[in-house]
């Protein structure tokens, strides 16, 4: 995905199928110069706190005009599937 609307499409898709909350959790993080890496896990959850999908990730962050930005960001389920 790329851009504002992509991002904001894919996000609304998951609302729509009852993701209600993700919480992220840093498990690693390194900055090497004008970039850095994070690796973490995450939990995705309904409105009544069920338990949807774990999660794991690795975004890639560069540093552009002295501001942090995500350069890449990808994640995978952890569940088998189905």
């Amino acid at each position: 995905m790329r851009g504002k609307p992509a991002i904001q499409a894919f996000w609304q898709g998951a609302l729509d199928m009852g993701i209600a909350e993700a919480v992220l959790e840093t498990v690693e993080f390194e900055e090497v110069g004008d970039a850095a890496w994070e690796l973490g896990q995450g939990v995705l959850k309904a409105k009544d706190g069920q338990v949807l999908d774990d999660a794991k990730y690795i975004v890639l962050w560069k540093r552009e005009n002295g501001a942090w930005k995500r350069h890449r960001d990808i994640w995978n389920s952890s569940l088998a599937a189905q």
